[in-house]
């Protein structure tokens, strides 16, 4: 998990995401954004799969201890929706700058 954390935290890291589940199964994602909300990280990841829409994402904490990391899949409604304000407001700063 450490590694996925590493790519995740890597603003260079362009690569495609592979996570492995509680069950052996492994699921591909690409990261749409790293946000900080309330002195915690999050990351946003668009699931990599044949069913899934566009614009279907999650939101994953990521919890950062002395010597581990571990992304756990965010459940909370109000913390989810905090981390979508967010992104939208960098979203349109980096519109806003790209534009001019």
């Amino acid at each position: 998990m450490e590694d996925i954390i590493q790519k995740i935290l890597d603003e260079n890291n362009h690569d495609i995401l592979t996570i492995h589940g509680q069950n052996n199964e492994v699921f591909q994602f690409e990261q749409v954004a790293l946000i900080h909300v309330a002195d915690e990280i999050f990351t946003i990841l668009h699931p990599l799969a044949e069913d899934v829409l566009p614009d279907d994402v999650l939101v994953f904490r990521i919890v950062q201890e002395e010597d581990t990391a571990e992304l756990i899949l965010e459940e909370d409604e109000q913390i989810i929706e905090e981390c979508f304000k967010v992104y939208h407001q960098l979203y349109k700063r980096h519109t806003i700058k790209t534009k001019k």
